[in-house]
C-alpha cells in the first residue's frame, strides 16, 4: 500500500487561529481490478478570528467582509481576493473557509511561486484589519499539483489516436463486443480549459470520501463521487457561501442575475453597523453603474451613481437620516450635494429636497421661469422681472394700509375718558375717587370708594355685617404697648426692662387658706396659659415652714404629660425655712412656654408637720388636687398620664411663674 497525506494548517493569534484540512489518498501498488483512486486536496483554508471597529470595540451580527492575499505585509497589489458574509458573535468572533465563494476553491497558482502570503481582512465600512502572515504549512495546497500534470489530470494528455483499436476493459471485454463500453474520450481540449469527457458507463455505486458536512448540499465532483457544495441548508434556510443563513436565502459574496429581479416583499438595505453614542452608520450602498468609452483612457470608463441613507443628529433627541445621491467611479465616490430629508411638524412628515451651496433647482438647462413678482401694500421693490429686492418702505406700515387702523378704549367703574384711538396713539383715563391721604379705602357701594381718616397707633379697619367698617382701636393692658407700622401691628412689653410677663396661677396672697404637699404622691392643679411666657423661676408664699432636710419639689407638666420645668428635690431648709415668699430657679434654666394647658404639681417625702403654701379657692380650674401617679423621695417624675378634665373651684396653691 502507498499513502499520501497533505495537511494545511494555519496557526494564528487573535485573527488567525488554527485551521487544518487533511486530504489522504491511497494507491494499491499491487495488481488491482479497480483503477487507482486519487485523493483531492481541499482548496479551502479555515480562518477563525475576531473583527473590531476603528475604536477597538468588537463588531457583531452578520456583516460583509473582504478577504485578500498579498505578497508582503505592506504590499498594495492583491494576489487573490473574495467577499464573504460573516456571522459574528457578541465578541466579534467568526469562522470562515477561504475559497468558499468559488466552486473550485482557492487557485493553486497563488501558492505555486513559493512566496510568502499575507492575509488582510476588511469589514464593510471599516479599514482593513492588521495583516497576518500565513505559515508555510498553508502552501501544502501546492501539493495537490502533484496529482496533476501542469494543473491538468493525466487523462487530459491521452491522445485520441494513441488508444488501442480494441482496448481491454476492466471486465476483460474488448471494445466492439456486445458487452463492451466506449472508452473515455477527450473532446475539444485546449490549454486552460477543463476537459470534456464522455461517460464510461452507469455508476455501480455513488461514493464519498467521508468528508461530507451535515446540512451541506452535495454535488458530483466526478461521475460517481459526491462532495460538499457551496450551498448549505438549515431549518429551511439556504445559505450560499455560508453555513449560517440568516434568511430563507442568504448569499455570501457577489450574486449575478441575468434576468429581472422581482422583490415581491420589498428590499431591505441594512446599515453597515449599529450606531453608538460616538458614531452613526450609513446604509449599505445601492449602486447604478454605467460603462462609457473614454478616449483619454483608450477604453471603457466605469461610472456610477450611488443612493445611500446617512445618519443625522446622532446621539441627540432629534435623530433621523437623509437619502443622499453620490457620484464617481468604483473606489472613489463622493457626495453630489443632493439629498432628501424628512422634517416632522405637528405630527406630519414633510419631505425636503436639499442642494449643496451654489446649486439650484432646476439649475442650468432647467425649464420654467418666474416672469414677474409684484409687491402688495406696505412693500416696495416690485414688480420684479429678473432680480431685485422687496422691502418695507422707509415710512413703514401706515394705518391706511390696515383693515382696522384703530382701537376703542372704554372707561370702567370709577374711571372716565377713553374712546376711539388710532394705532400708535394715546388716550388718558382719569379716576373719580377722592379720600384722605394715608386713609384706608373701602367700597361703600359697588361703584363708590370711600376713604377713612389716617389711622393712629393701635387702629385697624373693623367691619360688621350690614354696617360700614370703622377704625377700631386695640386696647393694651398693663405693661403692654401697641404700635402701628406699614403692614403690621406690634404688641410688645411696655418697657425694655421687662423681659417676660409674669403669670399668677392663682390670685391673692395669704388668703387664709393653705395647700400642702402629699408624701410620695403627685397632685395636679390645671391652669391655662394665654400667651407666650419665658420663665426662669417660681415664687410661692410659705404658710407652714419646715426647716428640715425633708425634700420638696414643685414643677409644671404640659398637656401631653411631660415635665417641662421644676425646682428638683429641694430640702425644707431651702424650700420653706420660714413663713414668707420664696423664689427658686428652675433646674432647666430659662424655658419658653407656649400658650396652652398646663398642670402645677407639688410633692414631698415629708410624713408630718410638712410645709404648706398659700392657696385660694376663687378660681375655676379643669384639675384640682387630682392624682396623676406617684413620686419618689420628693422628686416629680419626668412624665405622667394626664387625668380627665374636672372643671370646678377648690383650694389651689398660689404661685407666680416668672
Amino acid at each position: 500500500m502507498r499513502f499520501r497525506r497533505v495537511s494545511v494548517c494555519i496557526l494564528t493569534v487573535d485573527l488567525i487561529l488554527v485551521a487544518c484540512a487533511l486530504a489522504q489518498g491511497q494507491v494499491d501498488d499491487q495488481h488491482s481490478s479497480q483503477p487507482a483512486s486519487t485523493a483531492t486536496v481541499p482548496r479551502l483554508i479555515r480562518i477563525q478570528g475576531a473583527l473590531r471597529d476603528e475604536a477597538g470595540k468588537p463588531l457583531s451580527g452578520r456583516i460583509g467582509a473582504t478577504f485578500s492575499l498579498y505578497k508582503d505585509q505592506n504590499d498594495q497589489e492583491v494576489v487573490w481576493q473574495e467577499n464573504q458574509s460573516v456571522q459574528l458573535d457578541s465578541g466579534g468572533r467568526y469562522s470562515v473557509l477561504l475559497g468558499a465563494a468559488n466552486e473550485s476553491g482557492l487557485p493553486l497558482e497563488i501558492f505555486s511561486a513559493g512566496e510568502a502570503r499575507w492575509l488582510g481582512v476588511r469589514p464593510d465600512g471599516q479599514a482593513e484589519q492588521p495583516r497576518i502572515l500565513l505559515l508555510s504549512v498553508a502552501y501544502a495546497l501546492k501539493a495537490a499539483d502533484t496529482e496533476m500534470l501542469g494543473g491538468k489530470p493525466a487523462s487530459a494528455f491521452v491522445l485520441a489516436d494513441s488508444q488501442p483499436s480494441s482496448p481491454q476493459l476492466a471486465s476483460g471485454t474488448t471494445a466492439g463486443s456486445p458487452n463492451s463500453q466506449r472508452p473515455p474520450q477527450i473532446l475539444n481540449w485546449t490549454p486552460g480549459a477543463a476537459p470534456l469527457m464522455q461517460p464510461n458507463s452507469p455508476c455501480s455505486s455513488v461514493t464519498s470520501d467521508g468528508t461530507a458536512t451535515a446540512n451541506q448540499i452535495s454535488k458530483f465532483t466526478t461521475a460517481c463521487n459526491i462532495q460538499n457544495s457551496a450551498i448549505f441548508e438549515s431549518g429551511g434556510n439556504v445559505g450560499i457561501g455560508n453555513t449560517s443563513p440568516a434568511g430563507m436565502l442568504d448569499v455570501s459574496g457577489t450574486a449575478f442575475f441575468g434576468g429581472s429581479l422581482s422583490a415581491l416583499a420589498g428590499v431591505v438595505i441594512p446599515p453597515t453597523g449599529t450606531a453608538t453614542t460616538a458614531k452613526g452608520y450609513n446604509s449599505n450602498p445601492l449602486d447604478f453603474e454605467a460603462s462609457v468609452w473614454n478616449t483619454i483612457l483608450g477604453g471603457p470608463g466605469p461610472y456610477l451613481f450611488r443612493l445611500q441613507a446617512e445618519p443625522a443628529g446622532n446621539n441627540s433627541s432629534t435623530t433621523g437620516e437623509t437619502l443622499n445621491l453620490l457620484y464617481g467611479v468604483p473606489g472613489f465616490v463622493t457626495e453630489t450635494g443632493i439629498s432628501v430629508n424628512i422634517v416632522n411638524k405637528n405630527g406630519i412628515n414633510y419631505g425636503y429636497l436639499n442642494f449643496a451651496p451654489g446649486q439650484t433647482f432646476p439649475g442650468a438647462g432647467g425649464s420654467g421661469t418666474v416672469t414677474s413678482v409684484g409687491t402688495g401694500a406696505g412693500l416696495t421693490g416690485g414688480p420684479i422681472t429678473n432680480s431685485g429686492t422687496i422691502s418695507i418702505p422707509a415710512a413703514g406700515v401706515t394705518n391706511s394700509m390696515l383693515a382696522n387702523p384703530s382701537i376703542t378704549v372704554q372707561a370702567g367703574s370709577g374711571l372716565s375718558g377713553g374712546g376711539t384711538v388710532p394705532l400708535g396713539g394715546t388716550v388718558m383715563l382719569s379716576s373719580n375717587f377722592s379720600g384722605t391721604p394715608n386713609g384706608i379705602a373701602y367700597f361703600s357701594s359697588p361703584t363708590s370708594l370711600i376713604s377713612t381718616p389716617a389711622p393712629i397707633n393701635g387702629q385697624i379697619l373693623i367691619g360688621s355685617t350690614g354696617k360700614a367698617p370703622v377704625l377700631g382701636t386695640l386696647t393694651a393692658g398693663q405693661n403692654v404697648s401697641i404700635t402701628n407700622s406699614p403692614g403690621s401691628v406690634t404688641i410688645s412689653a411696655a418697657s425694655g426692662n421687662v423681659p417676660t410677663l409674669q403669670f399668677f396661677v392663682t390670685g391673692g396672697e395669704r388668703t387664709g387658706t393653705s395647700q400642702g404637699a402629699s408624701q410620695n404622691v403627685t397632685k395636679l392643679w390645671g391652669f391655662l396659659l394665654p400667651y407666650n411666657v419665658t420663665t426662669t423661676e417660681i415664687t410661692y408664699d410659705v404658710m407652714n415652714a419646715d426647716n428640715t432636710a425633708n425634700n420638696y419639689d414643685i414643677g409644671i407638666f404640659d398637656s401631653s404629660g411631660k415635665l417641662v420645668v421644676d425646682i428638683g428635690p429641694t430640702p425644707g431648709t431651702t424650700f420653706a425655712p420660714v413663713k414668707n415668699f420664696q423664689t427658686l430657679k428652675w433646674t432647666q434654666g430659662s424655658t419658653s412656654l407656649l400658650p396652652g394647658r398646663y398642670y402645677i404639681a407639688f410633692t414631698t417625702n415629708c410624713s408630718s408637720l410638712c410645709a404648706k403654701v398659700a392657696g385660694s379657692s376663687t378660681y375655676v380650674s379643669f384639675a384640682i388636687n387630682v392624682s396623676a401617679g406617684t413620686s419618689l423621695g420628693g422628686t416629680l417624675p419626668s412624665t405622667i398620664t394626664p387625668p380627665a378634665d374636672t372643671w370646678g373651684t377648690g383650694t389651689q396653691p398660689t404661685v407666680v411663674i416668672q
